[in-house]
């Protein structure tokens, strides 16, 4: 393997072995890796992209007896706050050794455990062919399908790779986040959207292609039509045509994704039932954040080939959410911001659809994923308490369920105080949703390095 620089033959050095090797370990799906392949990784993606922009490639020895331009390369890519990560170059992907079967990150592989925290995180889509399937997966195949829909959740319960890109998307446009500022704007969500647009025609799939290229957000628009915008371009060599269309719905059933307009409504009917995320799964709590995959079947007609489905806050602030008893807790969430705002102070409420790794006390990584997080930026001469404060929805009193709270909880305190919200609608809700907001509100006043007063003042 050697790095060359961007568009050109021209070497900059060539790997080691013991680098290559690295490199095929860490990269390569189903390969072991070894204590120190991920530092070795990192120096070579720091080396390879300054921070700012990628300036060398890293091109695969495994076809050096063939043409040149047949040989595989990889950039490095950073996206928001993320770490630098490889992405194959598309065209330049057929790789003869263990890289064919390619991963972005060792934890992308198969093997959750039973234990808390040590399951394989669920991470955002980061090799951008990841958004289209490969050519052979026809038939309306289902890549990455573990759950149908209308199944139970539980453990092994794994999210689909639709649900990846759905979250993925929400993610970095902004829909899984509300701050202080969004609370008087009932359009907020059309910033969001606007974000995701930036956002998808950022994400290059390849020279000529980006992910908004595939992209549609109006379900009334028939799937032969967005086939035939599909099929005018170019398109990456041994990937499968295909587009994807992304709204809020008003009803969904495991058949159907209805969208209410002014003139009549818009159904979504894909060939094959409707997946749903989270805890929701009965469909019975619109409204519906779905994706659903456009393509054409075995016979070349044009279909909506599958759907994923998650629940979502309200039309105006579609937040995604797991169940209706997360509803719940945001709208107190919601009305105590609304407190802290008139203080001054300005927080940022975040719905995390990917694991966080934290540090546990005996030095070893595990990783979580609080139900909402809550982070205060410090006032102007405030002297804040460092941290963030987690809150998590407590909508079940099966002693399975608590013992895998209560595991998961001590995890999730490595990244901030947790206060737990208990949704049972019953006579005693509204104790306990006051005391939440009473706690919350405290926690946060703190967290601004300003004393406590009345919540409701």
């Amino acid at each position: 393997m050697r790095l060359i620089r961007n568009g050109t033959t021209s070497i900059l050095r060539q790997l080691t072995t013991a680098e290559a090797e690295s490199v095929r370990r860490y990269c390569g799906a189903g390969m072991k890796t070894e204590g120190q392949d991920t530092q070795v990784v990192e120096a070579i993606l720091a080396e390879m992209h300054n921070g700012k922009e990628p300036r060398y490639w890293l091109e695969c020895d495994c076809r050096d007896g063939e043409a040149t331009e047949q040989r595989p390369r990889m950039t490095a890519r950073i996206r928001g706050d993320g770490p630098r990560h490889f992405v194959r170059i598309a065209g330049r992907d057929a790789h003869h050794c263990v890289l064919r079967s390619f991963r972005t990150d060792p934890s992308d592989d198969d093997g959750e455990t039973e234990e808390g925290g040590k399951h394989r995180p669920l991470r955002p889509i980061l090799d951008t062919l990841d958004y289209l399937d490969k050519e052979h997966q026809t038939g309306g195949k289902r890549p990455g399908s573990r759950a149908a829909a209308g199944n139970k959740p539980g453990k092994g319960r794994r999210l689909p790779k639709l649900g990846r890109i759905l979250y993925t998307l929400l993610e970095q446009a902004g829909f899984s986040s509300i701050t202080t500022d969004d609370l008087d704007a009932r359009n907020s969500a059309l910033r969001h959207w606007d974000r995701l647009e930036r956002f998808a025609i950022e994400e290059e799939v390849t020279d000529a292609l980006n992910l908004w290229d595939l992209m549609d957000t109006r379900p009334w628009v028939k799937a032969s039509q967005i086939m035939t915008e599909v099929e005018k371009l170019q398109w990456p060599t041994g990937k499968k045509r295909m587009g994807y269309l992304l709204f809020v719905a008003d009803e969904v059933t495991a058949t159907d994704a209805t969208k209410f307009t002014s003139l009549k409504p818009a159904v979504v009917t894909p060939a094959n039932p409707i997946r749903i995320g989270g805890r929701d799964q009965n469909f019975a709590n619109p409204p519906y954040w779905v994706l659903a995959v456009i393509d054409r079947d075995d016979n070349g007609v044009a279909r909506v080939r599958e759907a994923f489905a998650q629940h979502a806050f309200d039309k105006g602030r579609p937040v995604p959410l797991d169940s209706s008893y997360e509803r719940h807790t945001l709208a107190l969430l919601l009305e105590v911001m609304g407190w802290v705002k008139r203080k001054g102070v300005t927080v940022t409420l975040k719905k995390p659809l990917f694991d966080s790794e934290v540090t546990l006390p005996d030095g070893a990584t595990a990783h979580c994923r609080a139900d909402f997080e809550l982070e205060v930026s410090a006032r102007a001469g405030a002297r804040p308490v460092p941290g963030r404060l987690l809150i998590e929805t407590m909508g079940a009193d099966l002693q399975e369920y608590l013992d895998q709270k209560t595991a998961t909880h001590a995890i999730m305190q490595q990244r901030g105080a947790i206060i737990e919200h208990v949704v049972r609608h019953d006579s005693e809700q509204a104790e306990r949703d006051d005391r939440l907001r009473k706690r919350v509100y405290g926690r946060l006043m703190a967290l601004a390095g300003m004393p406590p007063s009345p919540a409701c003042a």
